[in-house]
């Protein structure tokens, strides 16, 4: 059964149920994920809805004074993750680029134009390499307060 079947607009999922849903190694990683977001940069989850037609279903935001660190989305053995990058982060970008895996820095290079105000970015991740990768991408955009 599909996400967004199991947890309907009516039916908020717990973080807990948002893990499960995930499933094997891919819910450690989302822990983890969690974890270093809730530890490194002192926020919190926000769950919303989203109707659209790409992802549609239950979503997990993370943000704080106003900058929004990505859009993540359960998936089975796996979440994905929404980035936008904002042309001003271009220079950072670059650099950071060698310390990717080839994919997730391939997938940088091709990405998308967003508003006319970056790029954006979807990757999905479902082991270790992926994780680190995000973790990275995140620093781009807000170095973490702790390791």
């Amino acid at each position: 059964m599909e996400w967004k079947d199991i947890f309907p607009k009516e039916r908020q999922p717990s973080m807990e149920e948002i893990s499960d849903y995930i499933g094997g190694e891919a819910s450690l990683l989302w822990q983890s994920l969690v974890q270093y977001l809730e530890n490194g940069y002192k926020i919190k989850p926000k769950l919303s809805y989203s109707a659209c037609s790409g992802k549609p279903g239950w979503n997990v935001k993370f943000q704080k004074s106003g900058q929004a660190f990505g859009t993540f989305y359960p998936e089975e053995n796996s979440f994905s993750v929404l980035m936008v990058f904002s042309y001003k982060l271009e220079p950072c970008m670059q650099e950071m680029l060698p310390q990717l895996s080839s994919d997730t820095a391939e997938l940088y290079e091709k990405a998308g134009d967003y508003m006319k105000m970056g790029k954006w970015l979807m990757f999905q991740i479902k082991d270790n390499t992926g994780l680190e990768d995000c973790k990275r991408l995140i620093s781009v955009k807000m170095p973490p307060k702790s390791a």
